[in-house]
């Protein structure tokens, strides 16, 4: 048996006083969380490291140091000693041995043995979360979850939050590129597990702090997305599709969502009694922001057609993305379109036409740049979307060079 490593945390890395430290060591599903008894104040403290910070100001710090040495030292010997003496090193045995050495013998382990597991939390979280946070966001993190389970089958053994390391992040990328996961979606999913483990940790539940380094980083890049222009938006609108009514419904809410910037879930929960002074007005489901939204015309129509009851007969999101790709194809939006993305590890080049890469939330970064186009502000467009941040609403706007020159080409600086 490989001797473990004791890692050293602070029980609150937020605390503005000192605070105390703490041993943590993991080996064949036992656990042992024992005080150091030592505390340090989190601006003194190398969470890389896990060791204090010696300066001029706090050489207090190197007996510190020196005593997380002993402790480490201590505690493999205890480890080796009961190896080669063919006893068990349970974490209750070990941790009384390592009391005993250090004169700790009145300080009990932090957390007893059998503590809450890092996949129990999960499947609490996530069913604490599903009562107030949007369904897509509830998706997301049961898929992160499956896939952790699935990957923890692959090692015959179950996860724990100690597990979640710098090593396990890279092996775990590389068992979704092995499924063929883009990037994007790789980051996703880290983004998820970094979630997990913050939220374990402000509990208490959690000391490894290895996923807050900057070598956890989520891997990301560039997405080609596609939007809309009013011309052809104006195609959608002008076609008959009163031939199927799916389709014809389809159509109608893209065009209400591409004019308000609303998603997917708001569209389809208006009520005529968000209809007020030729402007939608609606809480959006995902943030809960309030916004006010002037009524186009198109909209207007819409409206009209529908008698203001609203039809509810929606399909569901992934229907609603298959049928609405079939819209953009008889519109005829089958502009090429070349995207270079990295799909299981390598990048690949594809072509698509333009209605391929259409979905529902195409047509709320096709409001987002038109209105770009047109002039609007960026504080009007963000009232409208209700994005609490400018970064945010950034990765909306889709406009490419050739578009902005045209913009620009009549402004009086140019002129």
């Amino acid at each position: 048996m490989i001797l473990p490593e004791p890692r050293f945390y602070l029980k609150d890395k937020n605390s503005k006083e000192p605070t105390l430290i703490v041993m943590q060591a993991k080996y064949n599903g036992q656990r042992i969380y024992l005080s150091a008894v030592e505390k340090v104040n989190p601006i003194d403290w190398d969470f890389d490291k896990q060791r204090a910070i010696i300066t001029r100001r706090n050489l207090a710090n190197a007996s510190i140091n020196i005593w997380l040495d002993k402790m480490t030292l201590d505690f493999k010997t205890i480890f080796r000693n009961c190896l080669l003496e063919e006893i068990e090193p349970t974490a209750i045995l070990i941790t009384q041995k390592l009391q005993e050495k250090l004169n700790l013998t009145n300080t009990q382990p932090l957390i007893p043995i059998g503590k809450e597991t890092l996949f129990l939390f999960i499947e609490k979280y996530i069913q604490e979360c599903s009562g107030y946070k949007s369904q897509s966001t509830i998706k997301t993190y049961q898929s992160t979850f499956k896939h952790l389970k699935n990957y923890s089958k692959l090692l015959s053994k179950e996860l724990d939050f100690e597990d979640i390391t710098h090593d396990f992040r890279n092996k775990f990328i590389r068992y979704l590129q092995n499924l063929g996961s883009g990037k994007n979606t790789e980051g996703k999913h880290i983004k998820e597990i970094k979630v997990f483990m913050n939220e374990a940790t402000e509990r208490g539940l959690n000391f490894n702090l290895d996923f807050r380094s900057k070598s956890f980083s989520k891997p990301s890049e560039s997405a080609t997305k596609v939007f809309l222009s009013m011309q052809e938006i104006e195609k959608l609108v002008d076609l008959d599709l009163s031939y199927c009514k799916t389709k014809e419904i389809v159509r109608d809410y893209f065009i209400i969502s591409s004019m308000s910037s609303l998603r997917y879930s708001d569209v389809i929960d208006i009520k005529e009694e968000n209809i007020k002074n030729d402007a939608i007005h609606i809480i959006t489901k995902k943030t809960g922001e309030q916004v006010i939204i002037p009524l186009s015309p198109w909209i207007k129509n819409i409206f009209i057609k529908y008698n203001y009851r609203f039809e509810k007969k929606i399909p569901c999101n992934q229907i609603f993305n298959k049928v609405i790709k079939e819209v953009c194809k008889i519109a005829g939006l089958n502009e090429q379109i070349t995207i270079t993305k990295t799909i299981g590890g390598v990048k690949k080049t594809i072509v698509y036409m333009k209605y391929e890469l259409i979905s529902s939330h195409s047509a709320r970064r096709s409001f987002v740049s038109n209105c770009i186009l047109a002039g609007i502000g960026i504080p009007q467009i963000q009232l409208i979307t209700g994005h609490r941040s400018l970064k945010t609403l950034s990765l909306y706007v889709r406009i490419n060079q050739v578009q902005n020159a045209e913009r620009l080409a009549n402004h009086s600086f140019f002129q």
